[in-house]
């Protein structure tokens, strides 16, 4: 027959162990308070363009290249906040709801609610990177021109600056218009091909939700290849074609 010394002891072991796991608990709450935002949210508009912010990572990378050692987990910076898929999702959940009630839903519709503004945000500078292309072999025209017009003397030597030196001035341009291009090219396809991972994400989180709901005769006409396949090769599919909408 058990002491009296026995049970206490039980009891003192069994509260040490709650004790553990509300302790356990409370740092994984404080860890999670306490996790850095990402920098991307809270810079700039030239930390953007320029993607300045992303500085720390290759530093951090640096530091540990000259120790041979790698990244680790815990170097990478922290997702920003519309990249999770619990902010991501109810977007596409309303649109979709929405589209039953007046009539039948949409993929493209409920993708459209998705990346909204951002798509035609990144529309604009695409135009704006695609006209600098085309602007490109007009410039090299005029400069071969004046090349030919000065060799050939057919420059005065009382003509206005902007003619006397405009094959200086056009090459100023063109160093200007490549340099834009290449920004606006970074630009646009760092937006799609994020726009295009939310879309994956949004399609993804909503068959699995749907998996769940799905009732037991249902369940008999679903493979879990198939809703695997839904879920992985056929939203990727789908965050492919997004960054080549514009194209």
């Amino acid at each position: 027959m058990k002491n009296d010394n026995d049970y206490k002891a039980k009891d003192a072991s069994a509260e040490e162990a709650k004790n553990t796991t509300r302790n356990g608990n409370n740092s994984k709450n404080k860890h999670n308070n306490n996790m850095v935002a990402s920098p991307e949210m809270s810079s700039n508009f030239f930390s953007h363009l320029f993607l300045h912010w992303a500085q720390p990572l290759f530093s951090r990378a640096s530091a540990l290249h000259k120790e041979n050692k790698a990244l680790e987990q815990e170097d990478l910076l922290q997702l920003p906040h519309t990249d999770y898929g619990k902010n991501i999702f109810p977007a596409f959940e309303k649109a979709w709801d929405a589209q039953r009630v007046s009539g039948k839903p949409t993929l493209v519709s409920a993708i459209r609610a998705v990346i909204g503004r951002k798509f035609l945000y990144a529309g604009i500078i695409k135009l704006v990177n695609t006209s600098l292309q085309f602007s490109f072999p007009l410039i090299l025209g005029a400069i071969l021109e004046f090349m030919e017009d000065t060799q050939g003397g057919k420059i005065p030597s009382d003509a206005p600056w902007y003619t006397t030196y405009r094959g200086y001035w056009l090459s100023a341009v063109l160093f200007l218009g490549m340099s834009t291009k290449a920004i606006t090219e970074n630009a646009y396809f760092h937006i799609v091909y994020r726009l295009g991972y939310q879309s994956r994400v949004a399609i993804s989180v909503a068959v699995y939700n749907k998996s769940l709901r799905l009732s037991s005769s249902a369940r008999h006409g679903k493979t879990l290849g198939e809703l695997t396949n839904l879920m992985q090769m056929d939203s990727t599919k789908i965050e492919m074609v997004v960054p080549n909408l514009h194209v």
